[in-house]
């Protein structure tokens, strides 16, 4: 029996709730998205099966910690305190701000948005009084979490691993670059110039995970 073990790639499906309401925060499965009327239009490649490198943080540690072990083709239901997922709340995490200065930024403040902080989004809990509270916490923090998983396969083939690798790392889509394989090299030319240093980086960490190849950028 092949179990799967940390640093090995595989494809996985999810359906991820909140434990208390059983609401659909995340999935893969574009069908269930529909039924739900949570289809995203406008992110189509967030479907299907996600190849990822477990161990290595590409989801979120509890369902990450929960791969190990499992047999490839099962499915199974995780639950996950706070702590093992988007972490507990943080209450100075939650910052009061004048809306004068909201306002001299063209925000109109209302509670629900969602405004760019420093380093981090925060959602805008109540406008009153020329004052305006924004919760900078993760939205699902402090929730406890479920997740049904299924390990579709263990990923044996170096290019899907790359590939993986390109949209984890990178965000890059496979029409966002083209990609050569020779023997044990591996060329990779975006479509878009990249910096140097994400592409150092990108090179170190694949030849890393992936033992024996070499990652070459165009």
């Amino acid at each position: 029996m092949v179990l799967v073990k940390e640093k090995d790639f595989v494809a996985i499906s999810y359906t991820g709730r909140i434990k208390d309401s059983g609401t659909i925060f995340d999935l893969t499965d574009a069908d269930l998205a529909k039924k739900e009327g949570i289809y995203d239009e406008h992110n189509h490649a967030h479907y299907g099966p996600k190849i990822i490198c477990v161990g290595e943080g590409h989801v979120i540690h509890g369902l990450d910690k929960a791969l190990i072990g499992k047999e490839p083709g099962t499915t199974f239901i995780v639950e996950l305190n706070p702590e093992d997922a988007f972490g507990t709340r943080n209450t100075g995490l939650v910052k009061t701000i004048q809306t004068s200065l909201l306002l001299e930024q063209n925000i109109r403040p209302y509670p629900g948005l969602q405004i760019q902080g420093p380093n981090m989004m925060g959602i805008i809990r109540s406008v009153s009084g020329g004052r305006t509270i924004v919760d900078f916490n993760h939205p699902l923090a402090g929730k406890p979490l479920l997740y049904e998983t299924k390990i579709e396969r263990i990923i044996e083939d170096t290019t899907e691993k790359v590939r993986a690798l390109l949209f984890v790392l990178l965000h890059l889509h496979q029409d966002a670059y083209q990609l050569t394989v020779e023997g044990t090299k591996i060329l990779i030319t975006p479509k878009e110039t990249l910096p140097v240093s994400l592409t150092t980086a990108f090179k170190t960490k694949t030849e890393a995970l992936i033992t024996g190849i070499e990652v070459m950028f165009g």
